[in-house]
């Protein structure tokens, strides 16, 4: 039976889409984050990912991985450690008055995603004290290990653009804090090679520019792409601020791992657009469905 193509609006199963049959993937940060989630999320995602016999994932999602959910865990790990802190409910409470920061809400919603995979696990009551050290052992244990999790989720990695922030190793400090500083980059001095991986690629950065710029309902956040690969076109180098390439980081993640044959995300309002405009399947194993291209 031919399977259903996309058009744009129809979605098509994941199970018996034959989409991995022999075939390779890209792994995006949103389902690496899910893999660090409560088990029954990534049960999912793991499911998904398993028959593809080779799961790539671009080195640059690392260094997103590592603002998106491990300086979260990271947060929470210091919110248990505040002398103020006697239980879980106080880990809760800091995390929820930070809500009215209206530019750290997605990570206070990562926070509490944690705090739902931490409290899911729980398998018998415990006393307060003992619960909240187990908290902090459970965030410390997350950012320290995270590495061997990402090695372990996937097969390899591209290095396309060289992203020195991507390597910077998580690490306990001799007061027991966590470091996972992003440190910043400049054109003042560039320690990566991400106008090179630009200006190499310039057809591909081009096409997406184009498709979002003709598409009415994409997202803020695709038209601030389109935005700064303008910007990039006229200099590459405006990719070298730190600031900068991460408005690309969805773009520039799907153009080092090019070469898989489906991409895999959760978050569809960019990952479409994308994978339409390379001619890309779109896998998203949390809702369970998947995207052709026309």
């Amino acid at each position: 039976m031919a399977e259903p193509e996309f058009d744009g609006k129809e979605t098509v199963p994941v199970q018996g889409s034959n989409l991995a049959a022999g075939k390779t993937i890209l792994v995006d940060t949103s389902l690496l984050i899910e893999l660090q989630k409560a088990d029954k999320k990534a049960l999912r995602v793991r499911e998904a990912l398993a028959p593809f016999r080779f799961r790539g994932v671009s080195s640059y999602s690392k260094l997103e991985f590592k603002r998106a959910w491990l300086r979260p865990m990271a947060y929470i790990h210091t919110c248990c450690c505040r002398a103020e802190t006697r239980s879980v409910a106080d880990v809760w409470e800091q995390i929820e008055r930070r809500l009215s920061i209206s530019f750290q809400r997605r990570q206070v919603q990562t926070c509490l995603q944690a705090m739902d995979a931490f409290l899911r696990a729980a398998h018998r009551p415990l006393s307060e004290r003992a619960e909240l050290a187990r908290l902090r052992n459970f965030s410390k244990t997350r950012v320290l290990e995270a590495a061997t999790a990402l090695r372990e989720a996937v097969t390899d990695e591209f290095k396309g653009t060289d992203c020195v922030r991507a390597e910077e190793v998580t690490k306990e400090h001799s007061d027991g804090s966590l470091d996972v500083m992003i440190r910043r980059c400049s054109p003042d001095k560039i320690r990566c090679q991400v106008h090179l991986f630009f200006t190499d690629n310039a057809a591909t950065f081009a096409l997406l520019a184009e498709a979002i710029g003709s598409n009415d309902e994409a997202s803020e956040e695709l038209k601030t792409t389109e935005h700064h690969i303008r910007l990039a076109q006229q200099d590459a180098t405006h990719l070298c601020d730190d600031r900068h390439c991460a408005k690309l980081a969805d773009s520039i993640i799907a153009v080092d791992g090019k070469k898989m044959d489906v991409f895999a995300a959760n978050n569809d309002k960019e990952w479409i657009t994308i994978a339409k405009t390379m001619t890309k399947p779109l896998v998203n194993p949390v809702s369970g469905l998947c995207y052709r291209p026309d």
